[in-house]
């Protein structure tokens, strides 16, 4: 066990000093809320006989290692692929001792360009937990991302907030939601469109990094009715958790990864039972001012456009995920190359009006930043 010192620790870390404090002596936290919303990129489809089920957890990771080794994921796991370490050590502890894990459910569509996946747990302290997977390796997955900057909801979003309507009749008491990326996305849009009956009974939603929403959806009073129950979390190198609007409480965590990899959760930092505090860097600042500049300045049709075009030279691949992509990524450049050539001349022109449009709003918010320095100093 970690001896409770002041070192700066992560998620596992965390688990493995917290483990034998049990949430009825220390309450759920922030930290808490990020291990559960990482688990549910577990692949329970596989795990659970009944996706209709609860299952303890003890039960699920039985299952899971029938079919997979925790020491390979150990040595080669990267990014979300790394969360059923967590759970591995959830098992041996007291905190999340008796947990239970169900009600999952999964639903993929590349047509109607839908990734959505949400499970619900069940703490020993009562606690229950709605945890929206954020996105996966798929195309598909990342495709819907950017669909979210031209469109007031999503597929996923209407899938959200249906797993809500439904899962919330199933749950005894009030309950919490949350997500890590775009699953952070689904639980403020569902808490926001549920009826007034279900928004009753949720105590706080979880953003961690994740995206906003376009201005309409901020504008709503169904958003305004949940956004002081919205708590985000992001890392100081924030760019997803930067993209479109959110009016909720925001907290900047230190990471200990670099770059836009601090997006992955397991990597921020914690201070016994808190994460440690820092502040958005120039990086941050710099995404959020340039992309925002460039989205008020492209109208709908043109970044549903763009999506649509980028993505389609994407799938002449082949590639399902971008880890196939990256698998063979010579020969995947050069098809998208090849199928650049082949556009229209309009498309190739709305891409580079684009990256140029970007390029400059950049530009704008550098010097800008230059221009407040110089004043403060």
């Amino acid at each position: 066990m970690i001896k409770e010192e002041n070192i700066n620790m992560e998620l596992l870390d965390y688990l493995k000093w917290r483990n034998d404090i049990s949430l009825s002596v220390s309450p759920f936290n922030d930290i808490d809320n990020v291990i559960l919303s990482y688990i549910s990129y577990m692949n329970f489809d596989e795990l659970f006989s009944d996706n209709e089920g609860i299952y303890d957890i003890e039960e699920v990771l039985k299952t899971f290692c029938e079919k997979y080794s925790l020491d390979e994921i150990k040595d080669k796991g990267q990014f979300t692929e790394r969360s059923p370490l967590l759970l591995e050590q959830m098992v041996v502890g007291e905190r999340f001792r008796e947990t239970r894990i169900g009600y999952y459910r999964e639903i993929f569509d590349k047509e109607k360009i839908k990734q959505f996946s949400a499970v619900t747990f069940f703490l020993p302290d009562k606690t229950n937990y709605i945890a929206f997977r954020g996105t996966d390796s798929t195309i598909t997955g990342w495709k819907e991302d950017f669909m979210m900057s031209c469109m007031s909801e999503t597929e996923g979003t209407k899938e959200a907030l249906d797993y809500l309507n439904d899962v919330s009749k199933l749950i005894k008491g009030d309950f919490m939601l949350g997500g890590h990326s775009k699953g952070g996305n689904f639980a403020m849009y569902a808490a926001a469109f549920c009826n007034d009956e279900i928004k009753k009974r949720i105590t706080k939603i979880y953003n961690n990094d994740g995206p906003g929403f376009r201005e309409e959806i901020i504008n709503t009073e169904e958003y305004k009715q949940i956004v002081n129950k919205i708590y985000s979390i992001v890392p100081q190198t924030s760019i997803i958790g930067q993209l479109l609007s959110n009016e909720g409480e925001q907290k900047v965590v230190k990471s200990s990864a670099k770059g836009i990899f601090q997006h992955d959760a397991m990597t921020w930092e914690v201070m016994r039972d808190e994460f440690v505090e820092s502040k958005l860097d120039d990086m941050s600042n710099f995404i959020n001012v340039s992309l925002g500049t460039w989205l008020e300045k492209t109208d709908d049709e043109t970044r549903e456009s763009l999506v649509s075009t980028v993505f389609a030279l994407i799938e002449e691949t082949e590639a399902k995920t971008f880890k196939e992509f990256g698998g063979n990524l010579l020969k995947n450049v050069g098809i998208i190359i090849k199928s650049l050539a082949k556009l229209p001349k309009e498309k190739r022109d709305e891409l580079i009006s684009a990256f140029s449009g970007v390029l400059q709003a950049g530009g704008e918010a550098v010097i800008d930043n230059i221009s407040i320095s110089k004043n403060k100093g």
